[in-house]
C-alpha cells in the first residue's frame, strides 16, 4: 500500500518569495525521522555528518556557476544539477546505514513537498 507524506512547506515558499523573482526550487531530504540525530548526534551518539558535507562540496560549482548570468532555464537546470549532485554525495558519505535511511535520501525539484513511498508488496 502506498504512502503519501506532505510536509507542510509554508514557511520555505514565503522564504523564497521574499528573495523575490521567479521560484526554482528543489529540495533534498531523507526520509526517516532519525536522520537528523545521524547527521548532528545525541547526547548518547556521535554525528555522523553526511548532508552538510555534502552540500559543502557542491556549494563552490554553485557559488561560481550563479556568479554568471544564467537565464531562467540555466537557473533551473543548476538547481537542479545542484540537488542531484547533493542527493549523490549524501548518500555516498552516509557512514551509518540503517536499511532504510540512505534508501530515504531523495530529492524533490518544485515548490510542492509531497512524496509517495511504495513497499516491495504493493
Amino acid at each position: 500500500m502506498p504512502i503519501t507524506i506532505t510536509v507542510d512547506d509554508r514557511m520555505l515558499k514565503q522564504l523564497i518569495a521574499d528573495t523575490g523573482g521567479p521560484a526554482k526550487t528543489a529540495i533534498v531530504a531523507d526520509g526517516v525521522e532519525y536522520g537528523i540525530h545521524l547527521e548532528f548526534g545525541t547526547s548518547k551518539m556521535r554525528a555522523y555528518p553526511a548532508a552538510r558535507p555534502a552540500v559543502e562540496a557542491v556549494n563552490k560549482g554553485l557559488t561560481q556557476a550563479f556568479m554568471n548570468h544564467l537565464t531562467d532555464v540555466q537557473v533551473g537546470q543548476v538547481i537542479k544539477k545542484g540537488a542531484f549532485d547533493i542527493e549523490r554525495g549524501w548518500k555516498e558519505r552516509a557512514r551509518v546505514d540503517t536499511g532504510a535511511y540512505k534508501n530515504s535520501i531523495h530529492t524533490v525539484i518544485g515548490d510542492s513537498f509531497t512524496t509517495t513511498f511504495e513497499s516491495e508488496g504493493s
